[in-house]
């Protein structure tokens, strides 16, 4: 998990965390605060005073959103959930903006009291000249963008696309009739599209075939084959797929499809020890949309019933299904 912290007058303070989802890249942002709100306030473009919202039970004041490799960023809890679309993360062309950060002041964020020489986090140091309201701007990149104005940070996923944060002073930023000037305020653009870019099964799929062709570079690089084969290894070997993967941790095993399936895959695996056999995982109603594009599945030695969590010799396996 990558951090994301300022330091102004020798004192570090906590702005956000990042996390990336290992299957589908997909990202996790929080704005991280300590304690609870009873309610809030919220108001849109146009609006003349803000509007009071009550909460039925106390909610962190740390707000959550995720940004979808299919290009769907989620804003979760607080007082106005909701959704908007952006391009899918793998089609990135320029910068697109996710959401505004604003707070009253540095001061009014919480001390961070962890080690701030962490490897995975980052500093922004501030001058003491930087007083009063300012706004840290969330954007959606490609890998390749260039720095943005007032750029303070930047998060990177496979090489391809993340996360750049910037970093300006807000006091132009009015609030609204209704609403404290000491809040802590999320913007919300507008929505860049109608609908969603693309489904999350295809998002699901060209992540993992872009971490394949990320392994396969770096085994490249340590092979001896010459550096004008390369990119005709890479599309050979990419094209054939990821292979069965695993075991995890847990004894979890996966088989990624190459394309998606109109049916959920049935899986056929046959092992070097015929005491052992392929059980796939039950899916959870969180993962039935990727249902079609992957089995995951535990190795059971039917002698003595229990899991087989160590690596196995799989003879062959496949799947039966329908395009």
């Amino acid at each position: 998990m990558a951090r994301l912290l300022v330091s102004q007058s020798g004192v570090v303070r906590r702005v956000a965390t990042v996390a990336v989802a290992e299957h589908d890249g997909s990202i996790s942002l929080t704005l991280v605060r300590n304690g609870e709100n009873a309610g809030g306030w919220t108001w849109a473009s146009g609006d003349e005073q803000a509007q009071t919202v009550a909460f039925s039970s106390p909610l962190p004041k740390s707000k959550e959103f995720t940004i979808h490799t299919s290009g769907r960023v989620n804003f979760k809890g607080g007082v106005n959930p909701g959704t908007i679309f952006i391009p899918c993360l793998l089609d990135l062309k320029l910068p697109v903006p996710v959401l505004s950060y604003i707070v009253p002041s540095v001061a009014a964020l919480d001390v961070f009291g962890g080690n701030a020489a962490g490897s995975d986090n980052t500093v922004v140091n501030l001058h003491e000249s930087v007083v009063g309201r300012v706004a840290f701007e969330f954007y959606a990149i490609p890998s390749t963008a260039e720095s943005l104005s007032g750029e303070v940070w930047r998060f990177i996923v496979e090489g391809c696309y993340g996360l750049a944060c910037s970093l300006v002073q807000a006091d132009g930023f009015q609030m609204l009739e209704g609403a404290p000037t000491e809040a802590f305020t999320v913007v919300r653009p507008v929505s860049a599209l109608p609908s969603q870019a693309v489904s999350e099964p295809e998002a699901y799929l060209r992540f993992q075939q872009l971490m394949h062709a990320n392994q396969v570079r770096k085994a490249l690089v340590a092979s001896p084959i010459p550096t004008s084969e390369h990119e005709q290894v890479l599309a050979a070997v990419v094209s054939q797929g990821r292979g069965i993967q695993g075991p995890s941790t847990k004894g979890v095993w996966e088989i990624v499809c190459n394309v998606p399936m109109r049916d959920r895959p049935r899986l056929v695996v046959r092992f070097a020890e015929p005491h052992y056999q392929a059980e796939a995982i039950e899916y959870k109603s969180i993962d039935l949309r990727l249902q079609c594009v992957r089995v995951r599945f535990h190795v059971r030695d039917f002698r003595s019933g229990s899991l087989v969590k160590q690596p196995v010799e799989i003879l062959d396996a496949f799947l039966d299904s329908e395009l």
